[in-house]
């Protein structure tokens, strides 16, 4: 998948997961989605396909088209082509009313460290492993520990921080949305301000 398809994929997940009232990361819950997607869509998508969208099974294979229709119509979609052109505009709409308050990982060399916060007394410090990939060296107040990867390719401040294929305490990748309710602040950290993870200057 490129970069586009993958965050239209990530969004989907974690919309599922927000519709649903599950955070889905283990095998059960995969079963009770199942479960749940046939009780109000009746029609079938197997806990192991679930497995494989969310990463779980190690594989990273785009659904069959029915499968993906099905899971927007579980979030309130057509079909997945209406949700994919819903995530379009919206992201659309979003570059330019935070144009200036938006940075991206494409603008991110491979070492660049972010500081996140958001309330109530949250604190993240992330260094950028390149493509948009981010491991956490600071953590405090938050679930979120010291060593933990996830990807993320887009930070808006005063909005909600969707990341994905968040690895944490060694479960399978999942997805997880920090600042849900008033949004995250990232700034970018300068070079002389930066940190090991033992807050150490480098």
């Amino acid at each position: 998948m490129n970069t586009s398809n993958d965050e239209v994929m990530a969004l989907l997940r974690q919309t599922i997961e927000q519709v649903s009232g599950m955070t889905v990361h283990t095998p059960s819950d995969y079963e009770q989605l199942s479960s749940l997607i046939f009780s109000q869509q009746h029609a079938t998508i197997s806990a192991s396909t679930l497995k494989r969208l969310w990463g779980y099974a190690g594989q990273d294979t785009r659904p069959r088209v029915f499968t993906l229709d099905v899971l927007a119509r579980f979030v309130g979609y057509k079909d997945f082509s209406a949700f994919e052109k819903s995530v379009g505009q919206e992201q659309q709409q979003q570059s330019q009313l935070f144009l200036t308050d938006a940075l991206t990982a494409d603008l991110l060399a491979i070492g660049d460290r972010l500081l996140l916060t958001w309330h109530p007394d949250r604190r993240c410090v992330i260094e950028h492993l390149g493509s948009g990939h981010f491991r956490i060296v600071e953590a405090q107040n938050t679930k979120l520990s010291v060593g933990d990867t996830f990807e993320c390719h887009l930070f808006i401040n005063h909005e909600p921080l969707y990341i994905d294929r968040l690895i944490y305490n060694g479960l399978p990748p999942m997805s997880y949305v920090a600042g849900r309710i008033d949004g995250v602040m990232a700034q970018r950290l300068p070079a002389t301000g930066r940190r090991d993870g033992d807050g150490k200057a480098i």
